[in-house]
């Protein structure tokens, strides 16, 4: 978006002009549960078993050990999910994690909390109901606590939202293109699309559960912001694919996997909120269909995306595909995009439903990010449990169940 248009746009903010539909914007519940779709455990009756096995797995583990980054927070929204769906014990589950949370992450020493993920270190906030710390990957922590709110109605969850998005706001770093910086110490180095999915839906999110009009168009504003700058940064529109990243302010050379995934799931994040009227809503829904046909371009021979997309040599691999096909199914389904990718979408849920095996682990995944994509290390496949894995594999599981 050009300065000229995003000035526009902001003073149309400001005047209310555009914030009666946004303030009205979608439902804050959205209800499946549907007995006759359930098995007896609770979950879908078209989730296989492998997957049934892999979200089961997911409560094996002591919710006190689940952290509140990336790798535990994917898993708690994956959860809730299906608990959307009916599936109690996930409820259960999420709502003993962040009670958990609430009371314990307060009272731990900055050292102690660094210990909980592996991340950079980055100031802690302890200000709201939840302790958290703003590196970029912890500021996913509003995405299940959001979830929770809409199935619980807890106000501490509630204020947790508005929470993450004031730290996104006031205290979180800015690379030199004002996009929200990967951590505290990382903002010159490289910009990546996962920053600006976190900033982009934590900010949507905070502005569709405000009632303040000045304070909705302050979130508003920032997560179109945030998501426009990703569209114009890393979204090679020519080859319909999204870039690795900018490394030292210049575009990357790559194009990995996950990258796809971050910048439709950023899109996908603004759009669940925004009605259709909203003057960037064809923008977005535009950049989400350009990466929906550079997949169909380039995905691989039996579903998968390469780990570096545009390079058939490289490994076949999951999670990137789970990311652009919770997206794309979500667009068909809410009608952001032509009802026309049903074949990649049925494609890539093969590739994932043959990634995990009968014990309910994924395979076929990529356990590098971008740095390590972008130097062409393609063969750190399935080197360690991470727990976003999984937590990526439910949220397409979930879409692909629908």
């Amino acid at each position: 978006m050009k300065r000229k248009e995003f000035t526009e746009l902001a003073l149309g903010l400001t005047l209310g002009g555009l914030l009666s539909p946004l303030l009205s914007v979608g439902k804050q519940t959205e209800n499946f549960y549907d007995k006759s779709v359930l098995s007896a455990d609770g979950l879908p009756n078209m989730l296989p078993a492998n997957l049934k096995q892999m979200v089961k797995n997911t409560l094996k583990a002591e919710f006190k050990t689940v952290n509140t980054d990336w790798d535990g927070t994917i898993q708690i929204e994956g959860l809730l999910r299906f608990a959307n769906r009916g599936y109690k014990e996930g409820l259960d589950y999420s709502k003993k994690w962040f009670n958990f949370h609430v009371e314990h992450d307060s009272k731990l020493t900055d050292e102690q909390y660094y210990k909980q993920y592996e991340g950079p270190k980055a100031r802690i906030l302890r200000d709201g109901p939840l302790t958290f710390v703003i590196y970029s990957a912890n500021l996913g922590v509003a995405f299940p606590v959001h979830e929770l709110y809409k199935q619980t109605r807890d106000l501490k969850a509630k204020q947790v939202c508005f929470d993450v998005a004031d730290a996104i706001l006031h205290y979180a770093a800015r690379d030199r293109f004002g996009m929200l910086a990967h951590d505290d110490y990382n903002y010159m180095d490289f910009a990546i699309p996962d920053t600006a999915y976190w900033a982009t839906r934590a900010n949507a999110i905070a502005a569709s559960l405000c009632t303040d009009i000045a304070v909705a168009n302050m979130y508003w504003k920032q997560s179109i912001y945030q998501l426009n700058q990703g569209i114009e940064y890393f979204l090679d529109v020519k080859k319909g694919i999204v870039r690795t990243g900018l490394f030292k302010g210049e575009p990357a050379k790559t194009y990995w996997c996950r990258s796809q995934g971050w910048l439709i799931w950023a899109i996908s994040g603004l759009l669940r909120y925004l009605p259709k009227t909203h003057p960037e809503f064809k923008r977005a829904a535009a950049a989400m269909k350009v990466i929906a046909d550079g997949t169909v371009k380039y995905q691989s021979k039996n579903g998968g995306l390469h780990v570096l997309v545009d390079d058939p040599s490289s490994p076949e691999e999951v999670t990137g595909i789970a990311m652009v096909v919770a997206s794309v199914k979500e667009g068909m389904r809410n009608g952001w995009l032509p009802p026309i990718y049903n074949d990649m979408c049925n494609k890539g849920w093969e590739f994932i439903k043959k990634s995990v095996d009968e014990k309910g682990v994924v395979h076929n995944t990529y356990t590098g990010w971008a740095v390590t994509a972008e130097e062409k290390k393609v063969n750190l496949m399935d080197e360690k449990f991470r727990g976003f894995v999984p937590g990526i594999i439910m949220l397409a599981a979930d879409e692909m169940t629908r």
